[in-house]
Order: C-alpha cells, then structure tokens, then sequence
C-alpha cells in the first residue's frame, strides 16, 4: 500500500523539488508540503511518514516535535539537518525522530520512497482488475445479481457477511472481490481455513498469545484477527468450528474486543469479518452442531452462489477463461475447444462445480495433442479424475498479500501433491522424499485428516 508522506520545512534544494515533481508527477497523491508548523496536525492527512526540517527553530521545537510524535503509533519521523551537535540529536530523538540525514539523504530518501509508492499503486491496481468486480465470470441473472450486491456494498462499511454456496462454487473468490473491491482494500485480507485449525489451538490461532500463556508458548505471537485488523478475515468452512470455538469467535465479533491467551487485559479490535460454508443452517441450528446467535451474527448479509448446474449460461464464459489461463500457465499457444466437446461439457452436472470444471479443462489442455481440444479430450478428462504427477508440471501456490509462513507453503505443497496422487500416500513420500511419518507429522500439523481427500 503506498505510503503517505508529509513535510514540514525545505529538507530539499528548489531544484530537487522540481525533479521530483518532474520523475513522480503522481507525487501529489502521496506527498504533501508545508511551510507552517500550525498545519500540523492534520487528521485527515495521516502521514506514515514525516520529514521536519530541523535546521527550522518551529520544526525543532519540542512542543511541536512532541505533537508530532503523538499523532500514531505507526509514523516514522525523519529530520533534516546538516549540523552535527551530538545533544540536539539526542533530544530530538528523545521527541521521537528516529534518523537524521543532510539534505541531500533526504532527497535520495524521498526518490525511493515515492519509488516504492509506484511500484505499490501498480500492485494496487493489478490486484484491483484481478479482483474487481468484472472478474466474476458468468452472464445469468444470478452472477448479474451478486455482481450489483457487491458494488453496493462497495462503498459501505458493513461489520459482517456470509457467503454460501456448494463446494466448488467459489466462495473464497467472492471474499477476494468483496474485500478488494471494498472500503477495506487497503489494508489485509487474512483467509483461514476452519477446518484445518485443531480446537486447541483456535484461540492462539485467531487470537495470539503472550510469552509463557502455555507451554511451547515461548515467544509473543499476534493472532490472525490482529493481523487482519481494519481489514477482512475470511472464515472458510466455519460451519466445521466446533461449539467451543463457535462461543469464542461470537464473543469478539459481538464486543469487539480482543485478549490474547494467557493476558489480562483486552484491546479493541476492528475487524471486518466474513463467513463461508456450504452446510445447510436450518438443519445445523435445529441438531445444536450451529449456534443460532451466531448465524444471526455473521447473516447480516448474505450472498448465495448458485451451483453450476444451475446456471448453464455461464458455462461457455467459464471454459473460454480458464482455457485461456491454462493454455498460458503452460506455453500452450492458440488452443481451441470444439463444438463437441462443449456439447459434451454441456450435457454434464458438474457435482463439484466449477472447482470441478478447472480441473477438467486443465486435464483436457494436458492431453491435447493438436492445439484443439475435441470431445475425446473431455472424456479422457472425465475419466481420468484428478490430475496426476505425470501430467502437472508444478505446483501452483496461491500467495495472499501478508505472505505465508514456510510451514503453510509446506503443507499446501504437501496436500497438493497427495491430490495429484488421488492421497496414495506412499507415491507422494516418494515424489516429496520424505518418509511416510514425516509425512504424517505435516499432514497432523495442518489438522488434516489422513484419508481425506480434498475436492
């Protein structure tokens, strides 16, 4: 995310100034300046941060240094100045300016910095077109539906929301577009897959934990709900929390407040938070297996993805996608689809959605063998299941915008590969080189059952 940056003084040349103005004309977005010290400070601004001319007696005073450094926790203060007098620099940064530079650092400084913010509002803006609302594919009147649901809750702050949908339909890209397309785009979207947290460790998990609150507690750790804060979290088949976890989890999103295990004191938490399962409520409620107050709490709005089957229309626009990304992600150039083969795609029920149809068009992409998939290709497909090690190449890993741990990767990896092998254990230790109980160490740590097969 571009970094906003405030300054106060002449910390550069006029003629820096204009190069900067020249090589960043989109500066203005991201840079302001000042001359005055009462313009600070402005709340509406909220720099992360700041350059104060500290050759300037307003800038250098220890009231206005002082309200500067108050403003947020998060502003780094960077002071100019070309006098080497050891104890003002040690009083001023006892005011919170954590470096002091000459003027010409400052302006090296500052090229990177706006440098960066380049580079960032390009991430920016490819993330939004990957993400935007036109990214849903389809063109029933279901899919034009959730399209004009979601730009109206693009410019509403709404606390919560649940997404249903059978497996497959896609309920995660819908978190993505809702969240990249929303007020809180700027800040984390943090995924978490339900069913892959074991029960005692839910609460570290979402939480965090302070050093010693157990054990193997050796370290403070933040929770997943302080790393998504004035973001999104993406609960994933929460339908699977257990009661204990379900009265945890509506305990926060009703006070939103947050402690962290083994702590004594509470913190507000800001936290958009949205829910999604593929299990029946009503069914869920009725057996105790749900909480009723808390599907009132996450069904303030609701978005239901209708299976494939149910919307045919959209199957053309679908294959012609992913047979373009598949086609790319594996140097395959101008590949087609015949009339057969989409009658035959056509007249199938796609039980696994369109989670179901990538994998089908991937398959049929592998096995053509004259730039065009036919309707040989499909059924091969079909028959053929999953695809395995011989036909995939790689492995493709997904990474969010706050990174993954290395042990995710390794499960994620681990997991795919048992898909590719349709979970023939002793074929992927052998594809991994690993052994077969460190592979069971991996699969026991992500909370994954042995035999399961993830469709």
């Amino acid at each position: 995310m571009p970094e906003k940056t405030a300054i106060y003084g002449n910390i550069v040349g006029s003629e820096e100034r204009k190069k900067i103005g020249h090589s960043f004309p989109e500066s203005s977005e991201f840079l302001s300046w000042h001359a005055d010290s009462k313009s600070f400070p402005n709340t509406g601004e909220q720099p992360s941060i700041v350059f104060i001319d500290l050759d300037n007696p307003r800038f250098a005073a220890s009231e206005f240094l002082a309200s500067l450094a108050s403003t947020g926790k998060d502003v780094r203060i960077i002071g100019k100045s070309e006098s080497s007098d050891l104890n003002e620099a040690i009083r001023v940064s006892k005011l919170g300016v954590s470096e002091i530079l000459t003027q010409g650092e400052c302006f090296d400084r500052l090229c990177k910095i706006l440098e960066d913010n380049k580079e960032d509002a390009r991430e920016d803006e490819s993330r939004t077109s990957k993400f935007g609302v036109n990214s849903l594919i389809g063109r029933s009147p279901q899919i034009a539906e959730i399209r004009k649901t979601i730009n109206l809750l693009s410019d509403v702050d709404f606390p919560s929301a649940l997404i249903l949908g059978e497996t497959g339909t896609g309920k995660s890209f819908i978190s993505k577009i809702l969240h990249n397309t929303g007020l809180r785009a700027k800040h984390n979207l943090v995924e978490v897959n339900c069913s892959a947290i074991p029960d005692e460790l839910f609460e570290s998990e979402l939480f965090g934990h302070v050093k010693g609150a157990f054990t193997d507690a050796r370290t403070e750790k933040i929770g997943l709900f302080e790393y998504a804060e004035y973001g999104t979290l993406f609960l994933d088949e929460v339908g699977s929390l257990t009661s204990s976890a379900q009265a945890k989890l509506l305990k926060i999103i009703e006070d939103k407040k947050l402690r962290r295990v083994g702590d004594v004191h509470e913190k507000d938490i800001n936290v958009r938070v949205v829910a999604a399962t593929n299990m029946d409520f009503s069914k869920a409620i009725d057996s105790s297996t749900f909480r009723e107050d808390l599907f009132f709490r996450l069904n303030l709005l609701v978005i239901e993805i209708p299976p494939l089957r149910e919307r045919p229309e959209d199957l053309e626009p679908l294959i012609n996608h992913y047979l373009k990304y598949y086609a790319g992600l594996y140097n395959i150039p101008r590949i087609r689809i015949s009339n057969e083969a989409l009658e035959s795609m056509a007249k199938y029920n796609w039980p696994g959605n369109v989670r179901e149809l990538c994998n089908v068009i991937e398959r049929a992409v592998l096995l053509s063998k004259s730039g065009k998939i036919d309707s040989e290709d499909v059924q091969a497909a079909f028959k053929r299941g999953r695809i395995g090690l011989k036909d995939r190449k790689r492995i493709i890993l997904e990474v969010p915008d706050q990174g993954l741990p290395l042990s995710q990767i390794e499960q994620t990896v681990v997991k795919q590969v048992l898909d590719m092998c349709n979970w023939n254990k002793s074929e992927a230790a052998k594809f991994l080189d690993i052994s077969r109980p460190r592979l069971r160490r991996i699969l026991a740590s992500a909370g994954v059952e042995q035999n399961r097969r993830e469709r």
